[in-house]
């Protein structure tokens, strides 16, 4: 069994896309993260019964995932000339977000990404 990472995923691409020279040393570090990901470990604590891995922002303040939500928000808007609606609607269909509505909605143009 292998994890990878979904370059696919709009925030991926947008690193790859705006990466340019240095995309394939951006591919590379994915690579690695792939291929050091802890995955006994995680499946051993799991097992064991201790802290269930935290995925979708699950124990994240609302703000940090606007943050990043931001971030992905901004480089749909301004770099790739979507309308917000649509890259709004982008987001919402974008995992985890999906889980974020009133938070998506509240997304606006103007605003500055808070970053990460």
């Amino acid at each position: 069994m292998r994890y990878r990472v979904d370059m696919s995923h709009p925030a991926v691409k947008a690193v790859l896309d705006a990466g340019g020279a240095i995309a394939p040393k951006i591919k590379a570090m994915i690579r690695i993260l792939e291929e050091t990901v802890p995955v006994q470990r995680i499946w051993l604590d799991t097992a064991e019964g201790r802290e269930t891995p935290r995925t979708g922002f699950s124990g994240t303040l609302p703000e940090d995932v606007k943050g990043v939500a931001e971030v992905l928000f901004r480089d749909l808007v301004d770099r790739q000339s979507l309308s917000p609606d649509l890259a709004r609607e982008q987001i919402l269909r974008t995992e985890p977000f999906h889980n974020y509505p009133e938070l998506i909605a509240s997304l606006t143009a103007d605003a500055e990404p808070w970053g990460i």
